[in-house]
């Protein structure tokens, strides 16, 4: 049984974001989002902030996260937080997504025995050891 060699621009591909038919609620409340670290970390959302913020209603804001959740661009945990989908992330930044598929695929970086070595204490004591002396 042999793997498929993992290519990242085949797995980490998805529909652009003009072919979704997104709303200017959906767009804002994703932008929304980002802005406030919505790509790294879960969030949570003060729905009347946000629809103060993007100026819509509270129900508009809703509707849109429950259409941006339902496509897979927002991933809602068990708390209620949302962040921004990695794939989408990924799909829209080709340089952040080679740098990952390298990750992937590079091997792991492993001490050698040097590194398990105690360090020297002083400058002195490597000149004490480099001096040649007299037998």
């Amino acid at each position: 049984m042999t793997a498929h060699a993992f290519d990242p621009d085949a797995e980490f591909v998805t529909p652009p974001l003009y072919t979704l038919r997104l709303t200017a609620a959906q767009r804002c409340v994703l932008d929304w989002i980002e802005r406030h670290g919505g790509l790294f970390a879960a969030i949570s959302l003060p729905v009347d902030d946000v629809a103060r913020d993007v100026d819509h209603s509270e129900s508009t804001v809703y509707e849109a996260l429950a259409r941006l959740v339902t496509l897979g661009l927002l991933v809602r945990d068990e708390v209620g937080s949302y962040r921004i989908n990695a794939r989408y992330v990924l799909s829209s930044n080709p340089e952040l997504r080679r740098l990952v598929a390298a990750a992937l695929v590079d091997p792991p970086i492993t001490p050698d025995t040097r590194a398990g070595e105690p360090r020297k204490v002083s400058n002195a004591d490597a000149r004490r050891r480099r001096t040649i002396r007299s037998v």
